[in-house]
Parts: C-alpha cells; sequence; structure tokens
C-alpha cells in the first residue's frame, strides 16, 4: 500500500552528498516526491509502497561524512507526485531551529586519481573536489549549504560542469564547490626576492623550482596562508625561523607520504590512521633515532624535541607541490619529501587568510607567494592532536578503550573538527562563553548542543579581538543563536573578561563569572553530560584564583552550581611573576628556597645553579620572591613541572608555552615505577600536597649522578600518585566515585595514562576532554555549559 511521510533530517547533513543519497535510496525504492536543504537541515517529502523501507535504511546507510541527531517523521495524505526530484533549497520555517555545518574535508582517493590522471579534466587542476571532499566551512557565508551562500559563487559554472552538478549518477552530483580549470578558482605565482626569479610560467611548477632552491613561500591553503620551505633544507629552516623570530617552537611538517612519516619517525597504526583520516590533522609522533631514519629533517625544525608535529596533504594544491612533474610523491622525480607547514601570521597575531593582507604582513617573511582568487570566509589554523593510547593502555569513564580505534587527545581543534557540534544532554537556553585569554575558544549553546569556535589564538592584540568577533558573528548567524547570557572569566584583566562586559551592558544582557579551573571541569561535565558532583583536578600553569592568587594544582568538589575547593598544591611564590614563567629556573630557586631555607645556597651550588646564574643574581631572585607585590602565590601544577625541569638541566627558559614540562616528559621511560615523598596536610577536610619532599628527592638524585631520565619518570609517577592519594581521601569523605581530569598540564600523556590507570585501578569512573583541548581551549565550553544548566534552573546572575 502506497504511503507519504514528510521526513526532516537534522544535524550535519548539507555539504556531505546527503541530497544525493536521498535522491538515489528514493529511486532505488521506486519513491517519489523531493528532497530539499533547508536552513533547518534536509526536508524530504516521499510516498510509495516502499516509505517504511525508505524510513529503516535512511540512517543506516547515510553517507560516511554525515552525523544525523534525529530524524522527524510525518505521516501525510498522498499527493501524486511524479519521480523524485532534488529541489531548490528553501529557508527556515521560522521556529529558529538550525543545521549543523560540516567541517571541511581532506582530498579523497577518487580525486587524487583524477588528479594523476593525464586524461582527465582536472589534472593537476588545484581545487578539484566532490561531495567527498573539499572546502565546507571555511566558504560557508550562510545557510543553507548551496553555491550561492559559498565564496564560489562568483565562478559561474562551466557546461560540463554544470552537467555533473545535476547528473545523480556523478560523483559531484550537487557538489557545491564543483570547479574545473575552465571556470573556476586559479593560481598565482608572485616572486618578491630576486634571487629566485623563474621564467617557469606554471605557478605550481614555479613554487617547486623555489622551494627545491632552499627559498621560503607564503602559500594559500583551505583556511588561510602557510609559510612553507623544504623542511630538509637546514639553512632554509633556520632563516624561517629567524625570520618569524621563532626560538624553539617546533614547526608542523607536511610530509609527502605515509611512507616518508614512517622513515622519519616512529609511528604506530593508530597515528598513521589518524594521519589518513579525512580530518587529516597534525598528529604528534616520535621522532626515530637519526641513525635509523630513511628521511633526515633539518635539527632547526623541532630543536630540543623528540616529537615532530606531522601531517599529510590535505587539498590538491598541497598533494601537487610533492608530485612535482611527474612520479609518485616523495619520488626522485618529484625531488621534495617534506615541507615545514606553519601559520601564517606574525607573531601572536591570528592566520592570515586574504590576499592583501598576506601581502602586507607577510610580504619581511617571504621570498614569494602562491595565492589563489578563491576567497577563505571562515579563517581556520590545522587541527594538533596526540594519539592517547598509541601502543598504551587507557581506561576512559570506567571502561576499557577500544584499542582497534584511535582516542585523540587534542592540542588544537580547528580544521576537520571545526566548527563540529558537541551534544549536550538535553535541550537549554543559547549561551556565549567567551573563554580565557590564552588559547582562546568562544562556545555557543543551541538547542541540545554546544558550538565550540575553531582555534582563535592569544587575546593579545586588536587582530584576535577582531578574528575573535567575526567568528563570532558567523556562527551566531549560520546557527541562529541569539545568546540570552554572557559568561566570562573570573580574571578581572583578561581582554576576554572586559569585551563580556562591554557586551554584557551594550545587550542588556546578565553576565555570569566562573573562576578558571572551575570551568575546566565544566569542560569535561559538558562533554559527558555530567551535573551531579564530582570530583575535579584542574592542573595548569596558572589561573586566577577565588582568593587573589595563581591557582593551577586544583581538587574540586563541583556540579553545575558551584565547587568547593577541597585540596590544592601547595603555594610558591613565582619571583617576578611573569619573569618565572618564561624562566623557569627562578620558580626553581623559589621552591628550593621554600624547602632548603638557611641551606638553600648550599643546595643550590650542589645542583649547578650558582655557577650557572651567579651567587648575585640568585640573591636577587630569592630577595624578589619575598616581595609579594612583585611575586605572586602559585599553585600551579604546571610551574612545579617547570621547576624540576630547570632543576635537572633540561629546559631553564620558556621560549613558547609548555616548553621546560614539554622537555621533562620527553624524557620518560616505562619500566621505571619508583617515586619522590610527598606530604599530605590535612586541616578541616581541606588537603595541601606538599612536594618539598620531592624536590629535596631530586637534589639527592641530581648530586647522585642519577639519569635525567630516571628522575623525570620518577618525578611524573610522583604527580600521579599524588593525585591518586588526594582522591582516595576525597572518595573516602564524600562517596563520589566520578572524577574528571583536565588543565594543560594533562596534555602531558606519560602524566594522564598513569593518572587514568591507577585511578581505574581504585574502581573510580575517571573522565577527560575527549572532544575539545584539556587546555585554556576548553574553557569557554565549561563556561557556557555550567551557566546554561544554572539558567535551566531559574538562576539570573
Amino acid at each position: 500500500m502506497a504511503e507519504r511521510a514528510q521526513i526532516a533530517v537534522t544535524g550535519v547533513v548539507q555539504g556531505v552528498g546527503f541530497r544525493p543519497y536521498i535522491y538515489a535510496l528514493a529511486t532505488g525504492l521506486g519513491l517519489s516526491g523531493y528532497v530539499t536543504n533547508t536552513a533547518d537541515g534536509v526536508y524530504i517529502d516521499i510516498e510509495g509502497s516502499a516509505v517504511p523501507e525508505f524510513i529503516r535504511r535512511l540512517p543506516a546507510e547515510a553517507p560516511p561524512l554525515s552525523r544525523i541527531t534525529d530524524v522527524a517523521v510525518t505521516p501525510l495524505p498522498l499527493q501524486g507526485y511524479q519521480g523524485f526530484t532534488i529541489r531548490e533549497s528553501t529557508q527556515s520555517s521560522g521556529t529558529r531551529p538550525f543545521t549543523l555545518i560540516s567541517s571541511d574535508v581532506s582530498l579523497c582517493r577518487d580525486c587524487l586519481r583524477e588528479l594523476n590522471d593525464p586524461g582527465d579534466r582536472r589534472y593537476r587542476y588545484p581545487f578539484i573536489n566532490c561531495t567527498n571532499c573539499g572546502p565546507r566551512y571555511t566558504i560557508t557565508r550562510a545557510v543553507p549549504y548551496d553555491r550561492p551562500n559559498t565564496t564560489m559563487a562568483v565562478f559561474p559554472m562551466c557546461p560540463a560542469c554544470e552537467k555533473e552538478y545535476h547528473d545523480p549518477a556523478d560523483r559531484r552530483f550537487h557538489a557545491q564547490p564543483i570547479a574545473c580549470p575552465q571556470c573556476g578558482p586559479a593560481c598565482e605565482f608572485k616572486v618578491l626576492n630576486p634571487e629566485y626569479a623563474t621564467n617557469e610560467r606554471d605557478p605550481l611548477f614555479a613554487a617547486i623550482e623555489v622551494l627545491k632552491k632552499g627559498g621560503i613561500i607564503a602559500i594559500k591553503g583551505l583556511g588561510g596562508y602557510h609559510l612553507a620551505c623544504d623542511a630538509t633544507n637546514n639553512e632554509a629552516v633556520t632563516i624561517l625561523r629567524e625570520r618569524k623570530r621563532r626560538s624553539n617552537k617546533p614547526f608542523a611538517v607536511m610530509a609527502a607520504s605515509i611512507e616518508v612519516i614512517q622513515g622519519t619517525c616512529e609511528l604506530t597504526r593508530m597515528e598513521q590512521e589518524v594521519l589518513e583520516s579525512p580530518k587529516r590533522p597534525i598528529v604528534l609522533v616520535k621522532k626515530k633515532h637519526p641513525e635509523r631514519a630513511r628521511f633526515l629533517l633539518s635539527e632547526a625544525v623541532a630543536p630540543h624535541n623528540q616529537h615532530i608535529g606531522c601531517m599529510l596533504p590535505y587539498t590538491p594544491l598541497h598533494a601537487l607541490l610533492f608530485l612535482g612533474r611527474g612520479g609518485g610523491p616523495g619520488t626522485a622525480a618529484s625531488a621534495l619529501t617534506t615541507l615545514i607547514m606553519t601559520s601564517g601570521n606574525l607573531s601572536e597575531e591570528p592566520i592570515v587568510h586574504r590576499n592583501d593582507d598576506a601581502m602586507d604582513k607577510l610580504s619581511g617573511l617571504v621570498d614569494a607567494f602562491l595565492v589563489h582568487n578563491r576567497d577563505i570566509f571562515m579563517r581556520v589554523d590545522d587541527s594538533v592532536v596526540r594519539v592517547r593510547n598509541a601502543g598504551i593502555g587507557l581506561r576512559h569513564g570506567g571502561r576499557s578503550e577500544d584499542k582497534e580505534s584511535p582516542s585523540l587527545l587534542f592540542l588544537r581543534r580547528a580544521r576537520g573538527y571545526a566548527p563540529e557540534a558537541i551534544p549536550l544532554r538535553d535541550s537549554g537556553p543559547e549561551v556565549l562563553g567567551c573563554g580565557a585569554d590564552l588559547k582562546n575558544t568562544f562556545t555557543l549553546t543551541k538547542g541540545s548542543f554546544a558550538i565550540p569556535s575553531q582555534h582563535i589564538g592569544d587575546m593579545e592584540n586588536y587582530e584576535t579581538l577582531k578574528f575573535f568577533e567575526e567568528s563570532l558573528a558567523n556562527l551566531k548567524q549560520v546557527y541562529r543563536v541569539d545568546p540570552s547570557a554572557i559568561v566570562h572569566d573570573l580574571h578581572p584583566g583578561y581582554l576576554s573578561t572586559q569585551w563580556a562586559k562591554e557586551q554584557g551592558i551594550k545587550h542588556n544582557l546578565p553576565l555570569f563569572a566562573i573562576q578558571h579551573h572551575y570551568a575546566h571541569i565544566g569542560s569535561v561535565m559538558a562533554e559527558h553530560g555530567l551535573t551531579e558532583k564530582i570530583i575535579g583536578v584542574a592542573f595548569d600553569g596558572t589561573g586566577y584564583g577565588a582568593d587573589g592568587n595563581l591557582w593551577g594544582g586544583e581538587f574540586l568538589l563541583a556540579d553545575v552550581d558551584g565547587f568547593e575547593r577541597a585540596g590544592q598544591i601547595n603555594y610558591i611564590p613565582l619571583p617576578g611573576g611573569e619573569a618565572a614563567i618564561r624562566e623557569p629556573w627562578r620558580t626553581a630557586v623559589s621552591y628550593i628556597n621554600s624547602v632548603a631555607g638557611g641551606d638553600a645556597m648550599e643546595q643550590l651550588e650542589a645542583i649547578g645553579f650558582l655557577q650557572r646564574y651567579g651567587r648575585k643574581v640568585i640573591e636577587q631572585v630569592t630577595m624578589i620572591a619575598s616581595i609579594r607585590e612583585l611575586s605572586p602565590l602559585a599553585s600551579g601544577a604546571g610551574r612545579l613541572f617547570d621547576a624540576v625541569s630547570a632543576m635537572i638541566g633540561v629546559c631553564d627558559r620558556n621560549t613558547f608555552e609548555g616548553e621546560a614540562a614539554m622537555a621533562l616528559e620527553a624524557l620518560t621511560e616505562a619500566g621505571i615505577d619508583s617515586e619522590y615523598p610527598v606530604v599530605f596536610t590535612e586541616k578541616n577536610e581541606y588537603t595541601v600536597v606538599d612536594f618539598s619532599n620531592a624536590i629535596r628527592g631530586v637534589i639527592i638524585d641530581l648530586t647522585r649522578k642519577e639519569p635525567n631520565q630516571v628522575i623525570a619518570t620518577r618525578f611524573h609517577n610522583t604527580i600521579a600518585s599524588a593525585i591518586r592519594t588526594t582522591i582516595r581521601s576525597l572518595h573516602q569523605r564524600t562517596g563520589i566515585r566520578d572524577v574528571a581530569l583536565s588543565g594543560g598540564t594533562f596534555q602531558n600523556r606519560c602524566l594522564l595514562t598513569r593518572t587514568m590507570n591507577l585511578l581505574a585501578a581504585d574502581a573510580l569512573r575517571v573522565y577527560t576532554n575527549v572532544q575539545m583541548p584539556p587546555n585554556d581551549a576548553c574553557i569557554s565550553l565549561g563556561q557556557a555549559y555550567l551557566v546554561r544548566e544554572r539558567l535551566k534552573k531559574g538562576t539570573r546572575s
């Protein structure tokens, strides 16, 4: 019997080949009707005898890039449709629902094959794409996701492309960025440095020629500009580092193929799976010893670092840079095997994405430009991840991880993942969380979703604030969000706090201030749908505390209504405040002074500090540490890692955030289970964790000439064990079994793994950030979620 149904599908269902899929499914079942995009999702009106079969198969066989969140079916009287069609997109019903936007998708295998096929009309075309790959978020101006609402609107389709676009049997059926050399975007090569002048007319070949000669090029990519040079050319990499004024911070490397990465790094199967996924993030992988490496990179790529951030080409333009004039990627014919691909920006500013801005801001950094004329509407950096369970056993949420699936630890969430929404436990009011000032993101809530922005950066200047505002305006528009409240950090000096207060006054919206570390824990609660009281461990460098001191080693009892600070790492003065963060040896002096007292100079001499920095300078730092106005009290776990890193001589200056702690983690080794003693002081159900004895232990090990690898591993074991002991005490006192771990210190895979395994062994349910970085990028999610849950209960301030 014939039936008719109206079907509304919501989720990530635009820009992923969903309407062509619906067309093929409906016509294959002999059904009639139509499908269309709306600003709410995908709307289907269908009739025929196989409607129940259609409804059953619709979610089960959906395109791999789609993510369905709801399928609403309404029976209707028969209409008498003849055939099935894809109709022009329509606007929403006016009830303010919304559709989820697809993130950008890396070059698919089919398009790569055509790119290399001399007989294909898109042979060597840098903007080849189909319904399964290509730009999405970065070109979308509005929804519905149709060509007129993207930056491709200025490129009318040629007859050949238009035929493919309208052919249901074609892979480019309704592919919105469809293009070819006759009708689509094109590249242009501009040489600035006459040393690299070339007669080559093809922009890609010219770029390859300059790169081979050691030149540095600004390349316009998917979400912005990269600064590129040959990663095997030590002189070129060193010059790029000097021009960008980048001391030791590692550069990201794009490799021609997975075989090149395997020849450079110790690659696990799970890491390979992530590298080759459609997301194509930068993955931190361990370097091979030079004697075992088949491909040697410049030492200047990642100095004093055992890991490299690697990625594979994710656009056709990238692929062509490695293909050269023939042969496979990375072969002798192409010559290029690896390229530095670092964000094209001035120090502390967002990635550049407009051609005129690139010429203005980047000309002093590069020898040439490889540009194109497809506009980038939303700039997006590359995502950076670690594989948490790459060769190690983890337990998550009380369950064993599926060891066949990689578990990601985000360090930066951007291209390929933004602006993917995070599902929440139920519907709620619309809220804006403004985030922190470092590694800023913002988060909007809408319906039963949280929508975090891409990585914005450090809120230190007008350019970053402008990026924040343009990204916010875009996401508010496409998701149709009208926030009923604004949330900011407790820190009064944050630019994000000041902006939030100005907007609250301007729009007469209620303002909420959420303490930094409470927001960290709130982000984990949001990701896992938690509302009841949990034990939260928030470990990072520094965050503004409720008592005016700098927090960062916190044990909280938290729920959506508030938190209780139940424990902390003991306070120490940070000599000179920011100066101690930049120069961890100063923090080490403060720790040793607090431990050794009158014997501090003797201890400092024993570990070489007097020889290294001089008695007079040490005495000045000690004096500064005694002046509270100059040396705030801090409980930060990150500062403790800094101190130990400086004590053992691994890193005494942070040229980028987390450098000393990363260097310390890099020394850890398996098979060492010893640890240093720690003192736990409990008073009025409050725990202070004192690492003085651990510092003494490090000094003793240094005087005994223990290897740095042993000291670093013992120290990591000590921190994990101290977390376990404190949580055991809190669990015994409260009966709470749910534990949330967050904060930048938990980017440390060694610490995170050991801590999770110890807590899981105690039958505790452990939750971490899995869709957001644990660093300050997750703050906005925690802010928005906590206030959203309060507003549901009627709280208004």
